[in-house]
């Protein structure tokens, strides 16, 4: 009892694929990828995916808190600033 998926799907599904297998592609064949995959370093993770996925997964979520963290300190060096000047002002 199996549902055929429509034409329309498969092919979207087909296009994504084509879509992402270029991406992946372009990605590969970067000359700055290739170089760092070259390196000790890029071996190294080539041979340890565990860890390079530990990695990406770490830089990824700690770029976060640390965005809002300069977000913080340029609207706090803003704030300061604009108080400055109003205060000088008079």
């Amino acid at each position: 009892m199996t549902k055929e998926e429509p034409p329309s799907t498969t092919r979207d599904l087909q296009e994504l694929q084509k879509k992402l297998s270029l991406l992946i592609e372009s990605f590969q064949n970067n000359s700055k990828v290739i170089a760092f995959l070259k390196s000790p370093v890029g071996q190294y993770l080539d041979r340890h995916p565990f860890l390079a996925l530990t990695l990406l997964v770490f830089v990824a979520v700690s770029a976060v808190p640390v965005g809002f963290f300069l977000l913080l300190v340029v609207l706090t060096f803003l704030v300061a600033l604009v108080g400055v000047l109003l205060l000088e002002d008079h």
